[in-house]
């Protein structure tokens, strides 16, 4: 929130029932609470001359009135007078409500991408949300909308393997086709470019779609109000801090004087192959040869930077909760097999200084949160870690930032040279940079050291790239999103809120007032909120320039 508005207030006691609309504002859409005082004409700093109440009133009633109608849902829901709807090939339209429908049923809607209301053929990602600003020409937002429909493709795909084998069978005698999910994925292919050629042959199609592709925010406006939000932002921002300045405190020991409680376990990438710089520059700059200008490897050049930049995990191991491992399913609970070390990776985009600009994710599973290290209102089962290596159009590593599958605990670590300034804003926890980017010479890689039980980042290393350890393989994030069940089937791992199946926290019940559902909880891709107060998703394109001037 933006307790700022709390020092105009109190000044002021004659004003205050004119206040109360402003204070309501600031406290539930805080990133607009000093645009709004500058409205008025008010600086953030203090206030100088009159206070221009009646437009103040004015002002502050239409936005809540806003504010309103978008809670509310209405900016989510596909309006009735949309004109593209009207004259749609019934056949297709049909089919695919009649798929959403039977996936909602059978609870295994895959929540990585956000749909893009009135376009079912279509799903979008906080990359593709922020993009829709800048097309200005015909290739860049043809290939804008071929990207949104890879995205839902892939997801359908997802959903249509998790589907039991009795929907299956229902959805294709619907059809009068006995052809099986490839049959289903097949027509769904062919659906979804009828009505894209439907909806196109609308003068104003782009400008009808661009409102509708937006992310949901991840924090709920009625948690926050009924968590009584604006009290208690204070109180988690202080033991915040006081948890930072816990982490900052190993950072700040020599590495050898750090807590063991176990015995130390190296884990290495099974493949070694490390590529020279100037064979990651000729990848990206394949990957850039697009209209948007955004790299988007191939499945094969995903592959290959994955294992090149995969890094070394050095973990505590006290006990059986600290071995990385695969996920699989034992009966309808998660475990994670520590007899099969595994990394899953996924890739994304950001911004770096308005240039889009490549990620490898690589996230590590653990059986569960325990050992006296982590508090016990985060412990049970499962646990994970993400790491985040993202290159600039050079293809060299600028940052790395880390989080705890929950979205809990995360900081950075940019390259201390390409830094100007550390972005600090009144009210709202600055970012938070234990540690500088450690210079990671060719032929080594990132290491990590990773305390047991709690399973946080103590220390980034270089590793040389030659260290023997346990080997781990790498595999696609997109295998956790349709799991071999023992039974024949597939199923996800998360549900269709994007949480871990079995993952719930008690924290969730003391942290309501963050906003964020099953707060604690282990997230999927695309879900992760990272801030317990302010808004800040881990998936932001814009986070790295939002918290730092870089050179």
């Amino acid at each position: 929130a933006s307790p700022t508005i709390v020092s105009y207030c109190l000044p002021y006691p004659k004003n205050r029932h004119h206040n109360t609309n402003l204070f309501l504002i600031s406290v539930f859409w805080p990133e607009y609470s000093f645009r709004l005082w500058r409205i008025f004409g008010v600086e953030k700093h203090h206030y100088h001359g009159r206070f221009p109440m009646k437009r103040f009133w004015i002002v502050c009633t239409f936005l809540q009135f806003v504010l309103f109608l978008l809670i509310t849902g209405c900016a989510t829901l596909c309006p009735t007078n949309v004109p593209i709807i009207r004259g749609r090939p019934e056949t297709c339209q049909s089919f695919l409500e009649c798929l959403d429908e039977e996936v909602g049923k059978a609870d295994v809607r895959d929540e990585s991408t956000a749909s893009v209301p009135c376009f079912p053929y279509l799903r979008s990602n906080r990359m593709l949300a922020a993009l829709k600003k800048a097309l200005s020409t015909d290739e860049e937002r043809a290939h804008w909308l071929q990207w949104m429909i890879d995205l839902n493709l892939n997801a359908r795909e997802k959903e249509v393997q998790n589907l039991p084998d009795d929907i299956i069978l229902l959805l294709n005698r619907d059809s009068g086709k006995e052809s099986g999910r490839v049959g289903l994925l097949s027509r769904l292919q062919s659906c979804s470019y009828e009505l894209l050629k439907h909806d196109q042959g609308h003068l104003e199609f782009f400008e009808t779609l661009y409102p509708f592709v937006n992310v949901p925010d991840e924090y709920s406006f009625w948690r926050r109000a009924g968590g009584l939000y604006p009290l208690a932002w204070l109180p988690v921002n202080i033991v915040t801090k006081n948890v930072r300045n816990r982490f900052q405190s190993w950072y700040d020991e020599d590495f050898d004087d750090l807590t063991i409680e176990g015995d130390l376990k190296t884990f290495v990438p099974s493949e070694p192959i490390m590529l020279q710089p100037t064979v990651v520059f000729n990848i990206l700059k394949a990957c850039l040869d697009n209209p948007l200008g955004v790299p988007r490897p191939d499945k094969i050049q995903e592959e290959t930077l994955a294992v090149s930049f995969a890094p070394i995990f050095v973990q505590d191991v006290a006990g059986p909760y600290d071995y990385i491992g695969r996920v699989m399913w034992d009966g309808d609970r998660l475990e994670v097999d520590r007899e099969h070390p595994t990394v899953y990776y996924y890739f994304s985009q950001a911004y770096l200084k308005g240039e889009p600009i490549l990620q490898v994710n690589y996230v590590s599973w653990f059986g569960a949160r325990k050992g006296e290290k982590s508090p016990w209102m985060e412990r049970g089962q499962l646990d994970g870690l993400t790491t985040r290596v993202s290159l600039d159009r050079q293809g060299e590593p600028f940052m790395v930032d880390v989080m705890n599958n929950c979205g809990c605990y995360h900081f950075f670590s940019p390259a201390k040279e390409r830094v100007e300034e550390v972005v600090s804003k009144p009210f709202v926890l600055n970012p938070f940079v234990p540690q500088w980017l450690p210079a990671i010479p060719s032929g080594n890689r990132l290491g990590l050291r990773i305390n047991s039980g709690w399973h946080q980042v103590e220390r980034l290393t270089a590793a040389s790239g030659s260290t023997e350890g346990i080997a781990y393989e790498l595999l696609p994030y997109h295998v956790l999103e349709k799991l071999p069940h023992e039974d024949g089937s597939t199923k996800s791992m998360f549900d269709p809120k994007g949480i871990a199946k079995g993952s719930e926290r008690i924290e969730r019940f003391i942290l309501f007032s963050s906003g964020i559902p099953s707060v604690g909880s282990m997230r999927q891709r695309g879900n992760h909120p990272i801030a317990l107060t302010g808004r800040m998703h881990f998936d932001d394109p814009y986070l790295f320039d939002r918290n730092f001037v870089f050179k």
